[in-house]
């Protein structure tokens, strides 16, 4: 009984860690759609800021492709942040799969512990209880 006891500790251990697992990959998910938006507001901007006529003097033209290299720098931020949310929400996947794995494990060692000890259980009584005879 004190085994079954420790697994049962073990599987609420597990199962908290699992609710944080869940979290965190609810967390990741969420700023991957923030920065998936962010890149397409982005790109839409760089589509609309093609070269106008009233860039015509070198001021202006300075300041118009000194916007275009932020949108730019901003651009490729946004695309290292979304490789690295993905590398993140990967891996949070396979810790939670793991997880669950071992909690799988945990259940199916208390089941044949808890069967195990049934089993010792009726042998033990079927032990004590005397044969009856016919009188």
């Amino acid at each position: 009984m004190l085994k079954i006891s420790r697994l049962k500790n073990l599987k609420n251990i597990k199962d908290k860690k699992m609710n944080k697992v869940s979290l965190e990959i609810n967390t990741l998910s969420n700023e991957l759609e923030k920065s998936n938006d962010l890149k397409k507001k982005l790109t839409l901007i760089k589509k609309n800021s093609i070269k106008e006529n009233k860039y015509q003097n070198s001021w202006g033209l300075k300041h118009k492709y000194e916007f275009d290299f932020k949108i730019f720098q901003q651009l490729s931020i946004c695309t290292n942040r979304e490789n690295f949310l993905n590398k993140e929400l990967r891996l949070a996947k396979d810790k939670l799969g793991k997880l669950i794995l071992q909690k799988k494990h945990i259940d199916n060692k208390i089941k044949l512990l808890h069967y195990e000890n049934l089993k010792i259980k009726e042998e033990k009584i079927i032990k004590d209880t005397p044969t009856f005879r016919k009188a």
